[in-house]
This record gives C-alpha cells, sequence and structure tokens, in this order.
C-alpha cells in the first residue's frame, strides 16, 4: 500500500522538476485559483484520482513513471562530473542510475546489519575554509581511523562504514568521469571504472568531499573536469586538496621522499605515485604543495615522461561492476523471495546470464532458479 503522501510529495517533486508553478498546474487540473492546489501539497485536502491524472497529463508524466517504487524523484541531488557531455546524455544516463541508487538504498534499509546513525557525520568545512583547514581535516582522518602511509587502499571502506558513503563501479560514457549523489540518509560516488586507477582513487575521495560537504558547499548539479586548475571553481580546489591530502598525507611523503630536489626525477615521481595509487601529475603537484619541489621545477618537468606514470602502455584493470555489498543485497533478496528476479533485471538493465555473471563475479552462489 503505497501512502497517500507518497503522491504528494512526487506531485510537488515532478512539478519542481518540470519548472512548473502552482498557478500553472492549477489552471490545467482544473482549479479556479492555486490556493486548492497549494492545499494539496501541504496535505490539508486530499488529492483526487481525476485530478491527479490530469496533472500527469500536463506534467508529460505516465502513472508508471509517477508510482515508481524505484524511482529518486525529489529524493536524490546529483552532482556530475563532465568533459563535455550533452545535456542529453547526462539526463538519460542519470534517469538510468537513479533507479540502481534507489535498488541500493532500498536494500540498504532492509539487509544493513551497520548501525548507520540518523545524522549522517559532516566534514567541519564550509564555503570560507581555507586549502590548508581543508587538508588538515583530510590528513587528521588518516590519523584518526590509521589509514596507513597508502591511504588510496582503505578510504573506500572508511567512506562507507564511518560516513556510509557507498562507491558503486560503473560502466560510464567516456565523457563522464563520476558524480556525487546525496540522499536523505545515504550517499554514493559513482564511479567509471574504465578510468586507470589513479584517476578513479582520486576521483572517490574528491566526490566523497562534495557528500560530506554538502549541506555547507552545495556543489553545481554539472561541474567541469577541469584541465586548467585556474578555471576551476573555489570548491573544486577545495575537493581536489582534500583529495590530494587523503590519498597523499603529509607525514607519509615525508617518511618517503628524502630527496633533495634536484634529486626528484619524472621515474622517482612514477614510481612513487603507483605505491600511493595516484597519477604522477597529481604526485607531482602535491610535493609542490609540500615544498618538495618548487613550482618552477615542476614546471619544468617532461610531463610527457609522466603520462600513464610512465608506461608505455598501461592496462586498465576493471574492478568488478558495482559493489560487493550491493551485489551481496542483491543476492540476498533474491533468496529471500524480496524482489522477483524480473524487477531486478529491469531496474538493472541485464538479462539473465548477465545478472548470473554478475553475482559469481562476487563469489555469491547463482540460486538454482536463475
Amino acid at each position: 500500500m503505497i501512502d497517500k503522501d507518497f503522491f504528494v510529495k512526487r506531485l510537488i517533486a515532478f512539478r519542481e522538476l518540470k519548472k512548473i508553478t502552482q498557478v500553472q498546474l492549477s489552471s490545467a487540473m482544473g482549479f479556479k485559483d492555486r490556493q486548492t492546489l497549494s492545499a494539496i501539497e501541504t496535505g490539508s485536502r486530499e488529492l483526487k484520482p481525476e485530478e491527479l491524472l490530469k496533472a500527469l497529463s500536463t506534467l508529460d508524466v505516465t502513472l508508471e513513471q509517477f508510482a515508481d517504487p524505484y524511482s529518486l524523484v525529489g529524493e536524490a541531488n546529483y552532482s556530475w562530473r563532465q568533459c563535455e557531455a550533452s545535456a542529453e546524455a547526462l539526463t538519460e544516463y542519470e534517469n538510468k542510475t537513479s533507479r540502481i541508487i534507489a535498488l541500493l538504498k532500498d536494500l540498504d534499509g532492509k539487509f544493513s546489519t551497520a548501525s548507520h546513525s540518523i545524522i549522517l557525520p559532516k566534514l567541519p568545512i564550509t564555503k570560507s575554509s581555507t586549502f590548508p583547514e581543508v587538508t588538515n581535516c583530510a590528513e587528521q582522518l588518516v590519523k584518526e581511523f590509521n589509514l596507513g602511509d597508502f591511504p588510496a587502499d582503505t578510504v573506500e571502506e572508511l567512506f562507507l562504514k564511518k560516513f556510509n558513503v557507498s562507491k558503486l563501479y560503473v560502466d560510464m560514457p567516456e565523457s563522464i568521469s563520476g558524480a556525487a549523489i546525496k540522499l536523505i540518509n545515504i550517499s554514493v560516488i559513482l564511479i567509471n571504472r574504465n578510468e586507470i586507477a589513479g584517476r578513479r582513487n582520486f576521483d572517490t575521495a574528491h566526490e566523497a568531499f562534495h557528500c560530506l560537504t554538502w549541506d555547507a558547499i552545495p556543489p553545481k548539479h554539472v561541474e567541469k573536469a577541469y584541465s586548467n586548475s585556474k578555471s576551476k571553481p573555489y570548491t573544486e580546489k577545495l575537493a581536489d586538496a582534500f583529495a590530494s591530502a587523503l590519498l597523499m598525507p603529509k607525514e607519509s611523503i615525508e617518511k618517503y621522499v628524502k630527496l633533495n630536489e634536484t634529486e626528484i626525477t619524472e621515474n622517482t615521481i612514477n614510481s612513487l605515485a603507483d605505491k600511493y595509487g595516484v597519477s604522477s601529475i597529481a604526485l607531482m603537484w602535491r610535493l609542490v604543495s609540500l615544498n618538495k619541489l618548487s613550482r618552477s621545477t615542476a614546471d619544468k618537468m617532461d610531463k610527457s615522461l609522466m603520462v600513464k606514470n610512465g608506461r608505455v602502455k598501461e592496462v586498465v584493470t576493471q574492478p568488478k561492476l558495482f559493489n560487493k555489498q550491493f551485489v551481496g543485497y542483491i543476492h540476498k533478496s533474491i533468496e529471500s523471495g524480496t524482489l522477483s528476479v524480473r524487477k531486478i533485471l529491469s531496474i538493472l538493465d541485464m538479462n539473465m546470464e548477465e545478472l548470473s555473471e554478475l553475482l559469481e563475479s562476487h563469489d555469491f552462489t547463482v540460486p538454482y532458479d536463475l
């Protein structure tokens, strides 16, 4: 049974999504003034079935779309990192992934054994925070949660267990790098699994910054993947500073970089970047920020020698699709009969063979009825 409040919330969400005013929708629904619609939206008057159908016609939304429990309309805020992706491509991909994230949200509520707080943790960062304050915050996270000298291997678990930020590896169009999605009780990071490891790790930390500072510094719905740091908005620079300090902590750099500036070569940086799980360019600029390299020396370095961290050809090792927790939830939902296989296939946009391969890839036994 769907709560009546559900329909009212959806009506408001779709009206705002379509940028239709109360006055415009009131007229289309046959009301004399907007007060009637206002009363419906505030819950002081019931929404009649025939009124809903008139509203859906005006909103150009089918009843199936409107009542879909696996829709995040009005519930989720997205922030995309992209490079010249068209508005149509982003909208199409957002619609596709929103049902997957809605499924994660639903199954997390049913199967999670973690004791998540109803108040999500946040970072003590605001729009007026400085770069030293942001980097110090990242450094403190490394120390407080014992992330070690090379945190790239442990930050994913930190974000999930301590901050309820789930990372899903997905196949994205080349023009899209990743996304941060904020819901009421969880946050989700989407990472393009076809990117190289260093890019994936940095994007993860960057998007986590947005998830953990969303209320104080709301990111744009669509943000460019800037190649020129000078043109980046201040918020994006803060996110980069956070990611850099989190993945390449000062104490660790001090421990492993004891060379004089003249002894630091492109090969030195390439080798160390692999240890930190970042790109050589990212490490080079981190060394500059820590005064291990001067900016003039960094400018003179041959960047072509640091492409793909110095490899002639880098083979991208794809992470498994989604993550083990989410796929485990799917496995439980099939075994328990919580959701039909048909429904899961529809949400994931998969066929039976692909679903079986997904379960097996994460070491789950394929239910006999698949």
